[in-house]
């Protein structure tokens, strides 16, 4: 159970549309009081789904990204998790650990096709990349961002007062700010966390983008 889901209690009354038992299902520090079988299901599979979610996004491989392609086989590895390990191709790498629970590696892989898992307790993730020329279809250029070989973590992010891995941030010591509004429709100011809408460690597409322009919007604007 993540610690930082918070403790909450439901109660339900009978009334005259439902029969049934009381029920009670607890979850850790998550208890759910209900009333019939179908109100009682669709509590647990709702809080199922977001204690999937959050186990799931514990761990993250932030770079390379999913079906990418590597003109030589020089990978530079970034991925974080609590108590996490690396395989490629099934074999440990051995990653130094700038900050807790991140992990930095930079390898050589041999020509072809390769995974690269992520394993913690309770969860796992895998991305595929390939490395040499002519990449199957589905696997496109990655561009590594910072694109300057050798900049450290410690450039952007850095350890808050409870010592827990933050970005310190830190964009326009190398982007250019004049001209930000007239791309982003926002000054800076108000678009300060640029890791909402861009991959900060490189990806496959324009700009690093995570999502559409349409999309990226609707994380704040509801029309």
């Amino acid at each position: 159970m993540p610690a930082f889901v918070p403790a909450f209690r439901q109660n339900a009354r009978k009334n005259a549309g439902m029969v049934g038992l009381k029920a009670r299902a607890t979850f850790g520090r998550i208890t759910i009081m209900a009333i019939g079988s179908k109100t009682l299901i669709a509590a647990i599979g709702l809080m199922c789904g977001l204690l999937s979610a959050a186990e799931t996004d514990a761990g993250k491989i932030l770079r390379p990204g999913d079906n990418s392609s590597f003109a030589t086989g020089q990978i530079d590895l970034v991925a974080a998790a609590p108590s996490g390990k690396l395989q490629l191709d099934g074999s440990v790498i051995q990653a130094e650990q700038p900050f807790p629970d991140v992990f930095h590696a930079t390898m050589n892989a041999s020509p072809g096709l390769h995974s690269l898992v992520l394993l913690w307790e309770g969860g796992k993730k895998e991305v595929h990349f390939f490395v040499g020329p002519n990449p199957p279809a589905a696997y496109k250029p990655f561009h590594q961002h910072p694109p300057i070989p050798g900049v450290q973590c410690t450039q952007c992010h850095g350890l808050n007062r409870r010592g827990r891995f933050v970005f310190k941030g830190g964009c326009f010591d190398c982007h250019q700010r004049d001209g930000f509004a007239k791309i982003h429709t926002h000054e800076p100011a108000v678009l300060e966390q640029c890791g909402i809408c861009h991959n900060a460690h490189g990806s496959t597409v324009k700009a690093h983008l995570l999502y559409s322009k349409e999309t990226a919007c609707k994380i704040c604007h509801s029309n």
